[in-house]
């Protein structure tokens, strides 16, 4: 267990310390703009909707009792900016906000730990059911017995990485002040 600790934190500290670097080698200009991978509910601030002719209608503000519902597959820029290069240089940005980073960084962080969430959810069950057949096959065994027992504790702390994965978008929110 110390180990497998020991291998994560370093995981890590390397894709904290080559990130920025991946970052900085690129050559072209980052896009001022994302398209959303699901629909998302955003309750602080204006977001307009923008049509092909290029021009941007605001909505009435975005509250708790309101929330603006943006929709998945649209692109979402700064306010004002009308073209989005997501596919190709006349593009049209959907959505418009002045907080359109921060919908484009938890929109991208939902749909990174949602997978997160699925793959852990198998790897979970896969362990469960390889601890109760070694459990079975144990035949009392003591050896073989605490085996399977640690099986299921490492299932369990997957079932809690697993849950802590889908509560880190509602952290990045709540740090955010949406």
């Amino acid at each position: 267990m110390k180990k497998l600790f020991a291998i994560l934190i370093l995981s890590v500290l390397l894709v904290s310390l080559v990130a920025p670097v991946a970052v900085l080698a690129q050559k072209e200009k980052l896009k001022e703009c994302c398209v959303l991978r699901q629909d998302i509910s955003w309750k602080k601030g204006i977001i307009s909707d923008c049509t092909t002719a290029g021009a941007c209608t605001a909505r009435d503000a975005c509250t708790a009792a309101a929330p603006c519902k943006i929709d998945s597959a649209k692109a979402i820029g700064p306010k004002g900016a009308i073209i989005c290069p997501k596919l190709a240089a006349t593009d049209v940005v959907d959505y418009s906000s002045d907080q359109w980073g921060i919908i484009c960084l938890v929109n991208m962080v939902t749909y990174i730990t949602n997978w997160i969430f699925y793959l852990m959810m198998i790897a979970v069950v896969i362990v469960f059911v390889a601890a109760g057949a070694k459990y079975m096959m144990s035949s009392g065994d003591t050896e073989k017995t605490k085996s399977a027992k640690n099986l299921i504790i490492f299932g369990i702390v997957g079932l809690i990485v697993a849950l802590v994965a889908k509560l880190i978008p509602s952290v990045i929110r709540l740090v955010a002040g949406m």
